[in-house]
């Protein structure tokens, strides 16, 4: 796929902009689109919508 190992910009519930670096992309049934999994510099996994993401950088 075209976005994993690209990595992306977020941002927080307080306003955060932070980075991660997609590794896999998931279809989640109940939301009815791709989820995309990334992980973060410090190793934290995150899981957002398209919606979510900022921009892939």
């Amino acid at each position: 796929m075209k976005y994993i190992g690209k990595g992306f910009e977020y941002f927080t519930h307080d306003g955060n902009k932070r980075v991660a670096t997609c590794r896999k992309i998931e279809f989640h049934q109940g939301l009815g689109k791709p989820i995309f999994i990334g992980v973060s510099p410090y190793g934290n996994v995150v899981r957002l919508t398209r919606n979510e993401i900022h921009r892939f950088i």
